[in-house]
């Protein structure tokens, strides 16, 4: 008889033998008991946990000639056939080779036919994530409400593959890596029973290697068997799976404490001419490193499983290191294993690696003005470098000074500051903060905004747009809005002076009211754009206003909705009209209102005869018009000419608005 190795030959062969997987055994054992078990089984996780030994443990206590039962009883016909998978109830079908339509098509109709022995038809999908999405779609309405007598359980590795439309039709078991403790306990009862000596060590290596599967570490433990006979030594079990010497990892550490370069690099050396794999080693040191910081962490060595005879070196490694230290050091690692795969040289790359480890500490890289340690001797956890340069507080920073200057209003203007001051300065600001001071105030919050402008050092500017003017004069809005009404053809006339395509668009307005200092504009319904024109210059057209009539007020720009703007725009021509022998304002008068932080305006008016805007002045600084005598006279009667630049500024409206 063929020799059958041990994951085949000490599968479980009843619930109460699986291991670490009780929350599917329970579930399973209940359904049976109370006869609740569903017509489709989902089992899910990672490789060699148990999913498709679940899946004939269940096939077993369906089908067992005593059962249904949650204690076959593996001597019956039945029972012994589906353990030795030549059951015709009981069909494993492999999803990777079945996966078309026309696999599944086969299925639906031999389903439609009896047991031959058991009490159910079985069918076992392993992989069923490989299938089709048709052949997943022609399995719906069977796995929905298939017949009474069949019985569907599903295995996949990729979950996440499966569509919805089956997740939904079945139940869903996730199943869980083994821990290391229950791999070694199910380790130790197969070398018994195999009459195999092995120490809890080799165990140990063997439970690790699998990564939590259970049948990877059956199948290591058959290889090691092989390898070693009957007595199996640990060093025998590392030779053979090229597992890396724990003290080579001890080495590293103690390179780095003594900062001892030449055994860095000597331990480069011995890595790769032994013939480790680079990221097996990167990966053992990160682990080496992480059982340190737990050590430390925590302190405890009750998560060190398996290293019983390096518990005493991890407590003094812990009491070496600082946890901000060895977070670097993992984060250098896990740099360098993402670049592993893109070099020629990994050497290069290791010895690079080693070296930043050991030269470059972490704390000390982090505290730019710390005192490097001695040769041999490490700073006390070189933490104390973290504290050496303190960072300023939000409140012991200064506000920087605000010039004088009317015309720099709004630039908060920073000192300057000579080297020699800076120097000494900072001197005796480290002195002072090197010394606790319990008068120093609390420290301000980081979301302090009153602190943000001294945080920034640089010139904060503040908008030029004011919201509204700081005192309003306006004591009978009754007369004044009158008053801008009478003067409002001259403040056009002011504003296209300066700004011809400006005073364009404020003519499509009326001032219609003025309610606490601000005056309300209303423009026609597909007057968008030239609304957004007037918001981004408002601060320039009232100060126009002020210098034509005499008020400060704030400009509001809205769309009408009453229809009633014909109306309001003919009373403000009538009362234009009656103001026509008032004296006209002089584009001086009105320079004159604008600050002279508005370079747009003061860059023209101090050039005579320059061009404004497009509009040209004489030496006299009047302003000179040479328009046709044809030419429209405002937008509206251009509206009224040209049709088709009405409907271009609606459609600039609509993008732009």
């Amino acid at each position: 008889m063929s020799y059958l190795v041990l994951a085949r030959k000490w599968r479980p062969r009843q619930f109460s033998e699986v291991v670490a997987q009780e929350h599917v055994t329970r579930t399973l054992e209940n359904a049976i008991t109370q006869n609740r078990l569903a017509s489709a089984y989902l089992f899910t996780g990672p490789r060699g946990v148990g999913k498709t030994t679940m899946a004939r443990l269940l096939a077993k206590a369906v089908n067992c000639e005593k059962g249904p039962t949650i204690t076959p009883c593996d001597a019956c016909s039945t029972c012994v056939e589906i353990a030795e998978g030549r059951s015709l109830d009981v069909l494993e079908i492999d999803g990777a080779s079945n996966r078309g339509i026309d696999e599944v098509r086969n299925l639906r109709e031999n389903a439609r036919y009896t047991p031959a022995k058991g009490k159910r038809k079985i069918y076992i999908i392993d992989e069923v994530h490989m299938l089709t999405e048709p052949a997943f779609n022609a399995l719906l309405k069977t796995l929905e409400e298939p017949p009474p007598h069949v019985l569907f359980i599903f295995a996949t590795t990729e979950v996440h593959k499966v569509p919805a439309t089956i997740l939904s039709r079945c139940q869903r078991f996730d199943f869980r890596r083994v821990p290391l403790p229950e791999i070694v306990g199910q380790l130790r009862n197969i070398c018994q029973k195999e009459s195999v000596q092995i120490d809890e060590t080799s165990l140990a290596l063997i439970a690790k290697k699998a990564e939590g599967s259970m049948r990877d570490s059956q199948s290591l433990l058959d290889q090691v068997i092989a390898y070693c006979g009957q007595q199996v030594k640990a060093e025998d079990v590392a030779q053979l799976f090229g597992i890396i010497d724990q003290e080579i990892f001890f080495a590293c550490t103690d390179a780095m404490v003594r900062q001892d370069v030449a055994k860095g690099l000597a331990l480069s050396e011995q890595i790769y001419t032994t013939g480790y794999h680079l990221g097996e080693f990167l990966e053992r040191l990160s682990e080496h490193l992480s059982n340190i910081l737990m050590t430390r962490v925590t302190n405890s060595t009750v998560h060190l499983f398996g290293l019983d005879g390096y518990l005493e070196r991890y407590k003094q490694a812990a009491a070496q290191f600082s946890e901000i230290e060895v977070l670097r050091c993992v984060q250098m690692i896990t740099d360098t294993q993402l670049k592993l795969s893109r070099i020629s040289n990994p050497r290069v790359l290791l010895e690079m690696l080693l070296l930043k480890m050991i030269q470059l500490s972490p704390a000390s890289a982090m505290s730019e003005g710390a005192a490097k340690p001695e040769p041999g001797v490490r700073a006390e956890n070189r933490d104390d470098g973290l504290k050496k340069k303190p960072q300023p507080f939000i409140n012991d920073i200064e506000a920087p000074a605000v010039s004088a200057n009317p015309a720099d209003a709004g630039v908060a203007v920073i000192p300057e500051i000579s080297p020699a001051q800076k120097n000494e300065g900072r001197s005796a600001e480290n002195e002072k903060r090197a010394t606790p001071d319990a008068t120093r105030p609390a420290r301000g919050s980081l979301f302090d905004l009153g602190a943000l402008p001294s945080i920034q050092k640089v010139p904060v500017l503040q908008a030029k747009e004011a919201a509204l003017p700081k005192l309003t004069n306006v004591a009978d809005a009754q007369a004044a809005l009158e008053k801008i009404q009478q003067r409002w053809q001259h403040i056009l006339e002011q504003v296209k002076t300066q700004r011809i395509s400006l005073g364009a668009f404020l003519e499509l307005g009326v001032p219609t009211s003025l309610t606490d200092g601000t005056l309300e504009i209303c423009f026609d319904q597909g007057s968008g754009f030239q609304i957004n024109s007037v918001n981004n210059q408002k601060t320039f057209i009232q100060q126009i206003i002020t210098a034509e009539t005499g008020y400060r007020v704030r400009l509001v720009c809205r769309k009408d909705e009453s229809n009633t703007l014909h109306e309001q725009r003919a009373h403000i021509q009538k009362l234009s009209a009656q103001s026509l022998t008032a004296p006209a304002y002089t584009a001086a008068s009105v320079s004159a209102a604008v600050p002279p932080n508005d370079a747009a305006v003061t860059d023209a008016s101090e050039r005579v005869g320059a061009p404004v805007n497009g509009a040209a002045k004489n030496s006299n600084g009047e302003p000179q018009h040479h328009q046709p005598a044809a030419a429209p006279a405002t937008l509206n009667e251009l509206y009224q000419a040209f049709p088709a630049a009405k409907k271009l500024v609606e459609a600039l409206d609509g993008e732009l608005i």
